[in-house]
């Protein structure tokens, strides 16, 4: 049994909730996976120590959705590299520098008249030079199982919560990486770590006690933002209504849980943030997740990488710790939160 941490005081200071049982892969470097849509934002991200990126491209003129997981724009930033132009220099780019680069088309529905455009817009990132293809749908991973050239990836949106579900992607249509759900605990983590020839991707520091991307909320103007953060609602037609304390779409913490991961054989942590409107916060996210990856890789206990983090760095003592840990916004801990699914 331990005791609640006082306002101020770092989550790592009491242990995890529950223990997981050590996955029965080795340790490794575990990558950090790093949003990117500018040569501006990738430069910072390089500099975080980010080791992969994943990216978007402007969907054609004329889409009636995206052709990935967010809207052109949200929060009036823009989510999407604007042309495959760039596309290309911010490939090469990562490639240079020895980062791994994904490209993301993974609309959780793509409506099969825009198959055509789909497969068109999938190739404008495979000749940027894409290492790997993210796909959100059933019918995208079978429109592209079989071919020698993409390396899937099973991306957020097909809500892979099962084993089950994950080795029938890796048998039947070649996956060979999976984004794992955001609610999943530490224990439920370690199941898919144990299955072989899969790579395992967790997103951290993002909407997680409520099951992100799966409330399934659209981004059609005039209905929603496609993210729960932004409904308002209430009884009787009050549009006054803060929906937010119920749908939760605010950001979970997972550094404390870093060394847990890593034991368990995650293969990459996911950063959010394509449409951030603030790049040099965004890569600060990342750069505090290296210093927990490295820190674990040499030996120091989280708890003091978070010490050396709260000597040093402003935005850990003025927003993070506020914001995540007072709120008990732990990731893979026992909290309102995790325990809340929509």
């Amino acid at each position: 049994m331990h005791t609640e941490p006082r306002a101020g005081q770092p989550c790592a200071a009491r242990p995890p909730d529950r223990q997981p049982t050590t996955g029965r892969r080795p340790a490794r470097p575990v990558g950090l996976d790093a949003p990117v849509r500018s040569l501006k934002m990738l430069e910072l991200q390089i500099a975080a120590g980010a080791t992969e990126v994943y990216l978007a491209l402007q969907p054609p003129a004329g889409a009636p959705v995206s052709f990935d997981a967010l809207p052109a724009r949200r929060d009036g930033e823009p989510t999407h590299v604007p042309s495959p132009a760039l596309l290309g220099e911010l490939t090469t780019a990562a490639h240079t520098t020895g980062l791994r680069v994904h490209f993301c088309a993974d609309a959780p529905v793509v409506p099969a008249a825009y198959e055509p455009a789909w497969r068109t817009h999938v190739e404008q990132g495979l000749a940027a030079g894409a290492d790997s293809v993210v796909v959100g749908a059933l019918p995208a991973v079978t429109w592209l199982a079989g071919r020698t050239d993409v390396t899937l990836v099973a991306g957020g949106p097909m809500g892979i919560s099962t084993v089950a579900y994950a080795a029938h992607l890796r048998d039947t249509y070649g996956v060979r990486r999976v984004v794992l759900p955001h609610t999943l605990t530490l224990g439920e983590v370690a199941a898919f770590c144990d299955l072989d020839g899969l790579e395992i991707e967790t997103p951290v520091q993002t909407g997680g006690g409520l099951d992100c991307t799966r409330c399934r909320l659209p981004d059609t103007p005039g209905i929603g933002l496609g993210c729960r953060a932004g409904y308002t609602g209430g009884r009787g037609g009050d549009p006054s209504g803060d929906l937010g304390a119920f749908l939760d779409g605010a950001s979970d913490c997972a550094l404390c849980d870093v060394p847990a991961l890593v034991e368990l054989g995650v293969d990459a942590l996911q950063i959010p943030g394509r449409e951030s409107p603030n790049l040099r916060q965004n890569a600060k996210i990342t750069q505090m997740y290296r210093r927990a990856v490295d820190g674990h890789a040499a030996g120091t206990p989280i708890t003091q990488v978070i010490e050396q983090i709260d000597r040093v760095e402003l935005m850990w003592q003025m927003g993070w710790m506020p914001r995540l840990c007072d709120q008990r916004r732990c990731r893979f801990r026992d909290t309102p939160q995790q325990r809340a699914y929509v």
